[in-house]
């Protein structure tokens, strides 16, 4: 029953912890949010949906976890709302998961798990919508699994965003798209519980982030089409030691599709 207590305890540590930075990024989200719908014009709305396919390389280095480098297959969930200038741009990546072999008298391959939401909130900088920049927050969910020992460790950051657009318009109503975004103050803490139930002792970290694509995309009707790539660099250290706590570098090819649904 203890054992059971402890994993309990540990799982939901990993879920439910707030820092003050993280009640002021959620605040600082909720004005944001506010000042855009304040600023909404009804008449020139748009409300696109979307979805990303990627088939990705990663890898992921972490505290008393082996390396792991993989190949699979991801995807990409997209919401954005447009009143003239403004939008605000959702997205969410389900769990992506790379493996590593198996050892020789372990507990089975080590794994390296992670899930993305980010919201941002973005103005055109031009007046044909060409550029645009904006900030927001996200939140990472990360899940590692030792094949060595069988211990698992599990971590939620978040981080305030800032990001740059653009699409660059070519010939035949085609376009280039370029994006990057660097989360500068990547927060949480590692929560590890060994393969007999016992926690380990929580390691908070802190670190930065980068998010950047290019693509070449196409209007067909009402829908958009890009077809490009996309990268991330992800690196965390412990903020009592310096100790390397995750890193994960990885990127693939990319196939996005977005759709209007109302005007």
């Amino acid at each position: 029953m203890r054992i059971a207590e402890a994993r309990s305890a540990v799982v939901e540590g990993a879920t439910v912890s707030m820092t003050p930075k993280r009640a002021n990024m959620l605040r600082f989200a909720s004005f944001l949010l506010a000042l855009l719908f304040a600023c909404a014009a009804p008449a020139l709305a748009e409300t696109d949906i979307g979805a990303l396919a990627a088939v990705l390389s990663g890898t992921h280095v972490g505290a008393d976890n082996p390396s792991v480098s993989g190949v699979g297959a991801g995807a990409l969930l997209e919401f954005t709302q447009t009143w003239d200038r403004f939008r605000i741009h959702l997205e969410g990546i389900p769990k992506v998961t790379v493996s590593g072999s198996a050892p020789t008298n372990g507990f089975g391959k080590s794994t390296a798990s992670l899930s993305i939401v980010n919201a941002t909130g973005m103005v055109d900088l031009d007046a044909h919508a060409r550029i645009r920049a904006g900030a927001g927050f996200q939140l990472v969910n990360l899940r590692n699994f030792n094949g060595n020992n069988g211990d698992t460790n599990y971590a939620r950051v978040t981080s305030p965003r800032f990001e740059v657009d653009s699409e660059l318009p070519t010939a035949h109503n085609r376009f280039v798209a370029l994006s990057f975004a660097v989360m500068p103050n990547v927060e949480g803490v590692l929560h590890a519980i060994t393969i007999t139930g016992i926690p380990e002792i929580d390691r908070p970290e802190h670190g930065s982030e980068i998010d950047y694509a290019a693509g070449y995309g196409w209007h067909a009707g009402a829908a958009t089409y890009i077809l490009g790539f996309r990268a991330l660099n992800y690196k965390t250290r412990n903020t009592n030691t310096g100790e390397l706590v995750d890193s994960n570098v990885g990127g693939g090819l990319t196939f996005e599709a977005r759709f209007p649904i109302a005007r």
